[in-house]
């Protein structure tokens, strides 16, 4: 099948028009940036760069900035993204006029116009059966993950911050999705950790999740100001004093909860934190080799201002923590995040939404299963070498197989 065929065509399923319908919403930032093109010369548009970010997610060949300019120079490129060739100059400078928030805005309306039978653009997710509705509804699981730009790239384009960026995501388990994300430089302390960027986008009526990572008294008094709570993993090292030990039932020890315990944190703070802690040790699965130097590296250590559900509930809802991991994962691998084509921050940002974006449509072409087989075929359709009918079959295999799971 041709590429004009791909183009041009009204195929029998919506996924032979991915590219095209990403590229369509693309064209509402034309005029994104051109304010400052004084001259009036600017060709390279925001939806020009958008397109060919889209283009490098699914071609390996293209996820470099000389692939992307080498790619830009092909007719039916320019005629996809409508634009003429560009240089490597004119891609690497553009990015710095155009903002990332611009793309956000698009992925959160592919978010709400996504049908509802679709539970988000990652992973299939089990979500155990003992967590209520109404508190799985409340969860953000927050973590982050080191995104790494090739240095031959980094050498290219620029120096900011050694190509090092980190990626700070907020994710919603329930539909599967992020509900917020910031690229930071990569780095501990200051306003870069991540402790300190969590705290800056607190809501209220959540329940943050986190990793030891998270593991700081100023956020959990922060997190409960904002009138949330937490579940965050805490070490075994850290001073507490207990106040009241609770009475494990079946269901706890089911769920391999060691001890339930109202605490104390940091008796010698000066200024106590604001809210009542609870502390839930859980018994780690074993796996891998024993650890002889870590006495304790067997045991989860909760710490949660939740004191009023069950223990169960709170070791349940610590497993969904795997799903961002998950998420990570796919981003990074299944759509070529890992590879970053500019080391600027405007640039990650751009290349991260449009990834989020097209995971959002493809999830919509395959019923939500994005996985590596739907992908590769996808991908094989777009280069020509798949035709509509086996297209068809093929996810169709996919999404049923996916089901009987």
């Amino acid at each position: 099948m041709s590429d004009q065929k791909i183009l041009d065509q009204e195929p029998p399923i919506q996924g032979a028009k991915l590219l095209k319908r990403a590229i369509e919403q693309f064209r509402q930032l034309e005029s994104v940036g051109v304010e400052r093109d004084v001259a009036g010369n600017r060709k390279l548009l925001y939806s020009h760069y958008a397109g060919l970010v889209l283009l490098s997610l699914f071609n390996p060949a293209m996820q470099s900035v000389r692939g992307l300019t080498d790619a830009s120079k092909l007719r039916k490129v320019q005629k996809l993204i409508g634009n003429q060739k560009v240089s490597v100059g004119s891609f690497s400078e553009s990015v710095r006029v155009f903002d990332p928030e611009h793309l956000r805005v698009i992925f959160e309306q592919a978010m709400e116009s996504s049908p509802a039978a679709i539970t988000g653009a990652g992973p299939r997710r089990n979500i155990p059966e003992q967590i209520p509705d109404q508190l799985l509804e409340r969860l953000r699981i927050a973590d982050s993950s080191a995104l790494r730009a090739l240095p031959q790239i980094v050498e290219a384009v620029s120096t900011e911050a050694n190509g090092k960026w980190r990626l700070h995501l907020q994710f919603e388990p329930l539909p599967g999705r992020p509900a917020k994300l910031e690229l930071r430089p990569d780095e501990t302390g200051g306003d870069d950790d991540e402790r300190v960027v969590l705290a800056k986008s607190l809501v209220a009526g959540r329940v943050y999740v986190g990793d030891r990572g998270y593991e700081k008294y100023s956020l959990f008094h922060e997190i409960v100001t904002a009138k949330s709570d937490y579940i965050i993993r805490g070490q075994s090292s850290r001073p507490a004093t207990v106040l009241e030990s609770r009475t494990l039932d079946n269901e706890a020890r089911i769920a391999r909860v060691i001890s339930d315990e109202i605490v104390q944190l940091s008796p010698s703070r000066s200024k106590p934190l604001n809210h009542t802690v609870r502390r839930v040790v859980i018994a780690g699965r074993s796996q891998g080799r024993v650890r002889t130097d870590r006495s304790n590296s067997e045991q989860i250590i909760l710490l949660t201002s939740l004191v009023d559900v069950p223990a169960h509930v709170i070791a349940a809802i610590y497993e969904l923590r795997w799903s961002i991991e998950l998420f990570f994962r796919w981003l990074k691998h299944l759509l070529g995040c890992q590879r970053l084509i500019s080391c600027k921050s405007e640039g990650i940002g751009v290349q991260v939404y449009v990834a989020l974006i097209a995971a959002l449509i493809l999830a919509g072409q395959t019923r939500g299963t994005v996985g590596k087989r739907a992908f590769n075929l996808i991908c094989l359709y777009l280069q020509g070498w798949a035709d509509d009918d086996e297209l068809r079959a093929g996810l169709n295999a996919i999404c049923r197989a996916a089901q009987k799971r």
